[in-house]
Formats: C-alpha cells, sequence, structure tokens
C-alpha cells in the first residue's frame, strides 16, 4: 500500500478496511486478519493497527470477541451506511475536479445527467 505522508496511516489504514468491507472484500460476520497478520502484509507497525482496528471497533465497524478475534459486524445498516458514506466521499471528490475544469454549471449538470442515465441502464 502507498501511504500519503501528508496524513496518518492509521487513517489511511482505517478507509483500505473500510474499503475491504464496503467491497466484501471482508464480509459481514468473517474474522479479520490478526493485527500482526495485516501489519506485516501492509508494512506498518502493529500498533498503528491496533489504532486502526480500535477506531473502526468504536464506529460499530468491527467487533471483539475475547480470546477469538476481530469480526465485520453482522449489523446490514452499519454496512449499508459505510458504503453510502463512501460513495459520498467519492462524489464529492468527483465534483470538485468537475469544478477545476471551469465549466459551466450546466455542463457539469449534463455530465452527472448523462453518467447517472448510464448507470440506470
Amino acid at each position: 500500500m502507498n501511504y500519503d505522508e501528508n496524513r496518518p496511516i492509521y487513517q489511511q489504514i482505517i478507509e483500505q478496511v473500510e474499503h475491504w468491507i464496503a467491497s466484501d472484500h471482508w464480509q459481514q460476520n468473517e474474522k479479520v486478519p490478526s493485527v500482526r497478520q495485516i501489519a506485516e502484509e501492509l508494512e506498518v507497525n502493529p500498533t498503528t493497527i491496533q489504532r486502526a482496528y480500535s477506531a473502526l471497533e468504536q464506529d460499530g465497524i468491527l467487533l471483539s470477541q475475547r480470546g477469538i478475534g476481530k469480526y465485520v459486524t453482522d449489523n446490514t445498516e452499519k454496512i449499508k451506511d459505510l458504503r453510502l458514506r463512501l460513495i459520498e466521499t467519492h462524489l464529492e471528490a468527483f465534483i470538485t475536479k468537475l469544478r477545476k475544469l471551469d465549466l459551466t454549471q450546466n455542463e457539469r449538470e449534463h455530465i452527472i445527467e448523462r453518467i447517472v442515465r448510464s448507470a440506470n441502464e
């Protein structure tokens, strides 16, 4: 994983884990890799992974079962909210990029309408 040096690594790991969950790479109620395993895979300090996992637990995305490990929540609404939040983040970034292209409001709306139509086909 390539890290942005301008942002905390643990925050970037949170975003990566959220992406894995939202895309069903890690599914509901599935046991997630241990702190040590994911630290080796992502080449970061285990403390950084623990910090990210703890934040995800506080958000209710990950659940901990003492002595067994951590699991993705089985709360369907929580997963749905996560997916919607990630979609909103991507759309906001897309709109920001559109604004930088110096297009008129009408041109931006036309592009968005075309994408929505294409997605609904």
